[in-house]
């Protein structure tokens, strides 16, 4: 079980409740960032959490987390505060060292952009 499954699940049944309930949708925004498609992520981050690497979990909560504020749902605000509530329900959680790195003055982090032989 990877560290990040249970806060990202919990994360992911958030942004699905504040979809659903959402009215709100841009149609000229890319389908990618329709709600419709949005849920269809937060579903399937929901169904496969405990077997996805955290750095593919981040990746797509950050994308329905962006594609909730492109499209009205929340403000930026509005983001933390969800978000927040489901961070102190899990205090155990530590950093992901790959997504703080790049703050840490001292620390000369690397890029893996993958695909490379």
């Amino acid at each position: 079980m990877n560290d990040s499954a249970p806060l990202i699940t919990a994360m992911a049944e958030q942004c699905r409740a504040r979809i659903h309930d959402s009215a709100d949708l841009k149609p000229d925004l890319p389908q990618v960032l329709h709600p419709r498609h949005l849920l269809w992520m937060s579903e399937r981050i929901i169904q496969n959490a405990e077997g996805w690497p955290d750095v593919r979990l981040h990746r797509w909560i950050g994308f329905i987390q962006c594609g909730m504020l492109a499209n009205g749902i929340i403000d930026f605000e509005g983001a933390k505060a969800l978000f927040d509530t489901v961070k102190n329900a899990y205090p155990g959680s530590r950093p992901d060292d790959d997504l703080v790195d790049h703050i840490d003055p001292d620390n000369s982090f690397g890029l893996d952009i993958g695909g490379e032989g």
